[in-house]
């Protein structure tokens, strides 16, 4: 029966609505949302209630100069979103927007071409890192009021329209001045140097300046310091655990007998197919 779940969960949508509709609950999220990185996903979500988890795996969410992914909490209500490896672009007014007293993670993630790439209201609490903020209208990050909490590290910014990060104190007319994120771990402001922007293809050029330069205390599945954005560069091919450039049943079995039954832990890097630094059927399944 977990099986069949977990294979309805990952059916290819062709709205970001449709894969939150198909989601099911598991590792304790209300929503746990699996997008296919080969998949672009169209069109915003609104979220009010819940914790909800969005693994992009590298797919592209193409808002199609609408509404972004907007998140709503009250003390009804609560409610939470996690996202990451996940591109989003094209958003008329935001790409991500988190208000009331909502929280959020957001790792990994590539803001493109949104008027603004995450906007912040009320109370909102958002912890951002290993992300880009490329091309976005107006700014990358705009801050409304002077409640929302934002601790952003390992980030970079470029190209924004106005500026890349701004707050609009105490929140109502046109009043904007730049804001410098406290602390402000490790940001660089530089061209990512993706390979076809124009064609969609955020992977990396091998000159990039994200190339390794995420969280260093985060690895990627090759060992190497994590890189900023959605896409990253490995040595390895996902999942071939016995290291002999191929991805078929022997891996299956290697995962399965080294990674699940006997709990291997220190040998299974290469099996976490989805990167949320577990080693379970899901794995198994995505291999």
């Amino acid at each position: 029966m977990f099986l069949t779940l977990v294979i309805i969960s990952t059916i290819y949508s062709a709205t970001l609505q449709d894969a939150y509709n198909e989601a099911n609950s598991m590792y304790g999220y209300d929503k746990y949302i699996i997008l296919n990185s080969d998949s672009i996903y169209y069109g915003g979500l609104g979220l009010y209630e819940g914790d909800i988890f969005i693994d992009g795996r590298g797919a592209i969410i193409d808002l199609q100069a609408g509404n972004g992914i907007w998140i709503y909490s009250d003390e009804y209500y609560p409610c939470s979103l996690t996202i990451q490896y996940s591109t989003i672009l094209n958003g008329a007014y935001y790409g991500l927007s988190f208000g009331g007293n909502s929280t959020g993670s957001v790792e990994n993630c590539n803001f493109v071409n949104n008027d603004m790439g995450i906007k912040l209201y009320d109370e909102s609490n958002v912890n951002i890192t290993n992300s880009n903020f490329i091309d976005n209208i107006t700014y990358g990050i705009g801050i409304y009021t002077e409640e929302p909490i934002c601790n952003i590290s390992y980030c970079n910014s470029w190209n924004n329209g106005e500026y890349d990060f701004m707050e609009n104190c105490p929140g109502w007319g046109n009043i904007w001045t730049p804001w410098e994120p406290n602390p402000g771990i490790e940001l660089i402001y530089q061209d990512p140097k993706f390979i076809d922007i124009d064609n969609l293809n955020f992977g990396y050029l091998e000159s990039s300046p994200c190339i390794d330069a995420g969280n260093p205390e985060q690895l990627d599945l090759d060992g190497s310091i994590r890189d900023i954005g959605a896409n990253y560069i490995s040595n390895i091919l996902e999942g071939d655990c016995n290291s002999d450039n191929e991805q078929n049943i022997i891996d299956v079995v290697y995962n399965l007998n080294n990674c699940i039954i006997d709990e291997l832990i220190e040998s299974c890097q290469c099996s976490d197919m989805n990167g949320d630094n577990e080693f379970n059927i899901l794995d198994i399944v995505m291999l």
